[in-house]
């Protein structure tokens, strides 16, 4: 690993395991970049564009494409020493949309900018389950989501096979869920430049 080089993050879950709440809580503790869908200026309108034909293939390219800019935009971010963190990556897309019944190859795309430390963020299910039922109440839970999750344990079966790393924030606030999710980056930094150090050594 390049000593100056920033770290690549990616926090990826089910619908309201947390992800939105954390990601940039993650970012400014280690002082680094949260990256948001924003690198695409057109993103609320094409979104809503793309969500309104209802074609789940169509759907799944477009979030597929979206990931790319932020992978090459994350990608120019780290060779200038800058850490980046990314909420719902390339694994978040195939996972949903495989849930769907979308065909999708379940690994990260050629050329796409792998994550140095991709976290799976996690809560019980029940905790959950009453997130979603707010969302519901307030009119916020899409079309989209009401269809994953009647099928929300392929979803999981797809995190499983990225090889995510987890890290659980059931019942822990978020200053709690962002330091577990810190400590993790770190730690798996520290042995990922360990192994790099003996790799040059021999």
């Amino acid at each position: 690993m390049n000593a100056t080089r920033g770290l690549f993050i990616t926090l990826d879950g089910l619908s309201a395991s947390g992800k939105t709440t954390v990601a940039p809580l993650v970012a400014a503790l280690l002082d680094g970049v949260h990256l948001t869908d924003g690198t695409l200026p057109t993103f609320p309108r094409t979104r809503a564009e793309v969500d309104a034909t209802g074609i789940l293939p169509a759907r799944f390219h477009w979030w597929m494409m979206a990931n790319h800019l932020k992978s090459e935009t994350a990608r120019a971010l780290i060779e200038t020493g800058r850490t980046v963190v990314v909420e719902s990556y390339f694994p978040r897309t195939i996972a949903t949309h495989t849930a769907m019944g979308y065909d999708c190859a379940l690994e990260y795309p050629d050329q796409a900018l792998v994550p140095d430390v991709p976290i799976l963020l996690e809560v019980d299910e029940q905790v959950r389950q009453e997130r979603l039922h707010r969302r519901a109440a307030q009119g916020t839970l899409t079309y989209w989501h009401q269809r994953e999750e009647p099928n929300v344990a392929e979803s999981a079966r797809v995190y499983r096979a990225f090889g995510l790393l987890p890290v659980d924030g059931t019942d822990r606030p978020p200053e709690e869920v962002v330091r577990g999710i810190v400590d993790t980056v770190r730690s798996h930094a520290r042995t990922a430049l360990r192994k790099a150090t003996f790799h040059d050594r021999n």
